[in-house]
């Protein structure tokens, strides 16, 4: 499996999940035999850059490439910053949240819940492709509930816009 210039050992990715794929857990997975470890979800909100938890998130020290960050919010220029700031921290692949089921984060209008504004998520990746010089990466649900399934139409959007997997 291959995202942008990297070739991956295998296609065993470890999803992004807050609270559990912290830098200790990713490199037990890449040693464990991980072609891919995605980090936890970093906030696209620029206010909170300088907090502990996203200080921590930022930091793939002994990490084993490639680096892969997953970033949510709703707002495309902040998510480009977001995806800047990260890549500049030394992400190598950027991971757009847009699966996420959470109430906190769908409440925002981001995570799974931006999958009801279709406009909007072609900005959102579009901004976002256009910030990086890095692969970027989307993940999604089949849709935002059982009765609005949206994925292939999303995915064929993200992939015309330039996302990589």
């Amino acid at each position: 499996m291959q995202i942008g210039s990297h070739l991956l050992k295998n296609n065993l990715v470890v999803a992004p999940m807050a609270g559990v794929t912290d830098r200790p857990f990713r490199q037990l997975c890449k040693k464990l035999g991980a072609g891919l470890a995605v980090s936890e979800m970093v906030t696209s909100n620029s206010l909170l850059y300088g907090s502990e938890k996203t200080r921590r998130r930022a930091n793939h020290e002994g990490e084993v490439d490639p680096i892969s960050v997953q970033i949510a919010g709703a707002d495309p220029k902040m998510m480009a910053e977001a995806a800047k700031y990260n890549v500049d921290n030394g992400a190598q692949i950027i991971d757009i949240n847009m699966g996420c089921p959470a109430k906190k984060i769908c409440n925002v209008m981001a995570g799974s819940a931006l999958l009801k504004d279709e406009p909007l998520v072609a900005q959102i990746l579009r901004a976002v492709v256009n910030a990086v010089n890095v692969p970027v990466t989307l993940k999604i649900r089949t849709g935002w509930d059982k009765q609005n399934r949206n994925a292939i139409a999303v995915a064929k959007m993200a992939e015309d816009i330039g996302v990589q997997a």
